[in-house]
């Protein structure tokens, strides 16, 4: 094994896989079972409520049937951290939660996990970038996940996640040069389907470019909430945002998509709930400062356009968002690199943080490497 700080090897089974986080940083169990008990904490009224309950068994159930690795790496990491494997599938539902709180009429606003993504590639490979603005907590946990499982033969996945969850929790790609990226969009249409963390990663494991993911996308029930931005090497991108009762809506182009924390379709749009009262975030003021810069690139952007991009701090809802008091954050960008299945990210924010290279090798071998 060669870990090193922010970077994690996991071979084996989905639940092998998912029992090595706690060995490979031991040092960071105590955080990862305060961040899951105390965000449970946080959700002790919303979770006694039987329709939550109702749901999350039911859950439980659709991902045992229809993601049974997924379930299998979930039982793993529960297992490694020494955490009832229901505690952990309620943590990792934790935004639909609070969405069906708020529909029962309890207080309070959407959760402001945000992030910004896009993917751009004007007729050649595609560049996958991600901001992501999360819970300040998860700081200590991020890390770079590199998957082998034998079931997939030659395949391997590059994840950016947090200890304690499982897969593409935040982003990830593969060895053909499929990536994606999530953003967090709060809603009311919910439902039993595909959890987006759990789907990102059976899209990586299963799939080798962006029309495979689109079939798989369109063939499943989700859960609803949220988006994805995809590309390959290919130079195909799409965006597509996810709810329950309502279809899924796609956006294909091969130049550039985007995405921040709201819904562009209108029927999606009907029910989504917009966070208010964060004055770091605009999910609107975000998007359109994306769109800007990506319509004026004729030819695919460069890394050193990409990060100056997702560094700016253009007043009220600047891309990289840094804290005040408890609210989100910008823990790091992302900016994978699908022609030579490479990573780049910074880990901190983009504006003033270190950068590492990251890259799956042609024979399947990881590297790190300096900025």
């Amino acid at each position: 094994m060669r870990d090193h700080p922010g970077w994690i090897e996991l071979d084996g089974s989905a639940l092998e896989r998912g029992q090595q986080q706690s060995l490979r940083r031991p040092d960071l169990v105590a955080q990862v079972r305060a961040a899951v008990l105390g965000r449970l904490r946080q959700l002790e009224t919303a979770l006694a409520r039987p329709e939550v309950t109702g749901f999350l068994h039911a859950q439980r159930r659709f991902l045992q049937t229809n993601d049974h690795p997924g379930f299998d790496e979930s039982c793993g990491i529960a297992q490694g951290y020494g955490l009832a494997h229901d505690d952990l599938l309620a943590y990792l539902h934790a935004n639909i939660v609070a969405d069906l709180d708020a529909g029962a009429g309890a207080p309070g606003q959407p959760e402001v996990d945000g992030c910004t993504a896009w993917a751009h590639a004007a007729g050649v490979a595609a560049l996958v970038v991600k901001n992501r603005d999360y819970r300040g907590e998860h700081g200590a946990l991020q890390q770079v996940f590199l998957h082998r499982d034998p079931a997939w033969w030659d395949r391997t996945l590059l994840c950016v996640g947090s200890l304690g969850s499982p897969g593409a929790f935040s982003s990830g790609m593969n060895s053909d040069g499929l990536a994606v990226a999530d953003t967090q969009i709060a809603t009311r249409d919910h439902g039993v389907g595909w959890l987006r963390y759990f789907l990102m990663t059976a899209l990586l494991r299963g799939c080798a470019d962006v029309p495979q993911a689109l079939a798989f996308i369109g063939a499943v029930p989700h859960a609803g909430g949220g988006a994805l931005v995809l590309g390959d090497r290919h130079g195909r991108v799409a965006a597509v945002e996810l709810g329950h009762h309502s279809p899924a809506h796609v956006t294909q182009s091969t130049q550039w998509v985007a995405q921040t924390n709201h819904c562009t379709d209108i029927a999606l749009a009907r029910d989504a709930r917009l966070p208010q009262g964060d004055p770091t975030d605009c999910t609107f003021t975000r998007l359109q400062q994306v769109q800007e810069v990506l319509s004026r690139a004729d030819a695919r952007l460069d890394l050193a356009q990409a990060r100056s991009l997702m560094a700016s701090h253009r007043g009220h809802g600047g891309i990289c968002r840094h804290a005040q008091g408890d609210s989100s954050r910008t823990l790091s960008c992302v900016v994978y690199d699908t022609r030579d299945t490479s990573l780049h990210m910074s880990h901190g924010n983009p504006c003033d943080a270190p950068w590492t290279r990251y890259a799956l090798t042609p024979a399947d071998k990881p590297r790190g490497a300096g900025p």
